[in-house]
């Protein structure tokens, strides 16, 4: 990707932040002396992106005075996210966002908000149905992007390996898809020597690699669908003496991960950019504010981070 192409999309992520404070003005007005009661709901605390989510969103609100978060963690419990929603709609809450913790077993948590006439802004995932606000990506265009990447650097008759997100998930399964049908239909001479999940987490994604280091001696890609697994996968070749020549892809472009790109760790990672998706679910609670009774969704564009454009990335 060109530098003029990544300033673009930098820039496009600050009109965001600027739309949002226009948004918020008019709310302002509009509901002078008013206080917005928002109910967060986040999937899991322990996990690296959505912790990061969530508390890029509490810094963007902490400063308002007419808008007041309830917080909570379901621990990766469905059951537990339910409950909490079911409060948020017993309390009166006047917007509710929701990380859900399965985009299914959410459904009658947003459905239930829907009948309590209660907006709902769903985030980084979306719910499987009712009606509710999505703020993210498009799963599958993280894949697509790593196999463009891989496309043009891996060398003949590749040999890859790919970990996989937390199954169930669609983000897990798109991400997949984008990767594998767009890599392998340009270079049917790559092979994937293994295909197997490592649920998103570092310590994981390290052991997984551990087994595939033992179990296969040419290694030329391994391609992952965050960057928690991606380092964890690093961290193991590093410790095997195998990391050379081996190209890394994760998603995320989390701080250690573009350092990585930068020092030559990671070939490559997809931003998702957790500040514009948190920005963008306070821009839609503003829209709500100042009386947009049907927002509609915001789509995060993403794209690539490597060492032709890294230091754009940092700066």
């Amino acid at each position: 990707m060109k530098r003029k192409t990544v300033k673009a999309v930098i820039i496009a992520l600050v009109l965001i932040t600027l739309a949002a404070s226009v948004a918020f003005a008019r709310g302002g007005q509009q509901s002078r002396g008013a206080v917005t009661r928002v109910g967060y709901a986040n999937d899991d605390d322990a996990d690296f992106f959505r912790k990061l989510v969530r508390d890029t969103f509490e810094n963007t609100v902490r400063n308002e005075s007419n808008i007041h978060v309830t917080f909570t963690n379901a621990a990766a419990d469905m059951q537990t996210q339910l409950d909490h929603i079911n409060n948020f709609i017993a309390q009166r809450m006047d917007v509710i966002v929701v990380q859900p913790a399965d985009t299914a077993a959410i459904i009658p948590g947003i459905e239930a908000a829907n009948r309590a006439g209660i907006p709902i802004i769903s985030i980084v995932s979306r719910s499987g149905g009712g009606r509710s606000i999505y703020v993210g990506t498009r799963y599958i265009d993280a894949g697509i992007l790593q196999a463009e990447y891989m496309i043009g650097a891996l060398p003949p008759n590749a040999r890859i390996v790919y970990m996989q997100g937390q199954p169930g998930f669609d983000h897990s399964r798109e991400r997949r898809e984008g990767l594998l049908d767009t890599l392998l239909r340009a270079r049917p001479d790559v092979t994937v020597l293994a295909d197997q999940t490592a649920n998103y987490d570092r310590a994981q994604g390290m052991g997984l690699m551990e087994d595939w280091i033992q179990a296969f001696p040419q290694i030329d890609g391994v391609i992952c669908a965050n960057d928690q697994m991606a380092l964890g996968a690093l961290q193991a070749l590093r410790m095997a003496n195998r990391e050379r020549g081996v190209l890394i892809a994760g998603v995320d472009a989390t701080d250690e991960a573009v350092m990585e790109v930068r020092n030559g760790g990671l070939a490559m990672t997809v931003l998702q950019s957790a500040p514009a998706i948190a920005q963008g679910a306070y821009d839609i609670i503003n829209r709500i504010i100042a009386g947009d009774t049907n927002p509609s969704d915001l789509i995060i564009e993403q794209f690539p981070v490597t060492r032709d454009n890294v230091d754009v990335v940092m700066r």
